[in-house]
């Protein structure tokens, strides 16, 4: 067996898909990875919170994760986290929810919790710049994100 991936190659594997990507805030896209992986308590809730995006996000398959050393129980969680836009967003939570699955739980609401404070501001200065269509999108971003996060602190144990 190869060396198991850890911290390092997350935040390597995250900085590698973003490299150059914005987000809706114009800021670099690999910031909110960084932030959802800092926001972690433990380490397996680091590694896949920096990797939370990637599968989502690029051509990178949960098969080419494992074939970097990521273990089972990260790519489990990665697989809860990574959102197939052809399910509905809230049947999308539920499963995480349904799952039991404390690490995909968890990084989902630091996922959520970083969306709503960055999406916060990008709502204001939309609003403050007039950019009516900007603010919309960010306004119901925003709400489908509180309910998202209010759904699982609520079922979360």
């Amino acid at each position: 067996m190869g060396k198991i991936a850890g911290i390092e190659e997350a935040i390597e594997l995250a900085l590698t898909t973003f490299r150059g990507q914005k987000d809706l805030d114009g800021k670099p896209a690999v910031l909110h990875s960084l932030a959802v992986g800092m926001a972690g308590k433990t380490q397996d809730e680091m590694i896949v919170g920096f990797l939370h995006d990637v599968v989502e996000d690029s051509d990178i398959s949960f098969d080419d994760l494992a074939e970097m050393g990521f273990q089972s129980h990260i790519i489990e969680a990665l697989r809860l986290c990574t959102r197939d836009k052809s399910v509905p967003y809230e049947n999308y939570v539920d499963g995480i929810i349904d799952s039991g699955n404390d690490i995909a739980m968890q990084v989902k609401l630091n996922d959520l919790s970083h969306n709503l404070h960055r999406g916060a501001k990008t709502e204001k200065k939309a609003q403050e710049d007039g950019d009516t269509a900007l603010y919309e999108k960010i306004s119901r971003i925003n709400r489908k994100h509180e309910k998202a996060l209010e759904t699982i602190q609520s079922k979360k144990k």
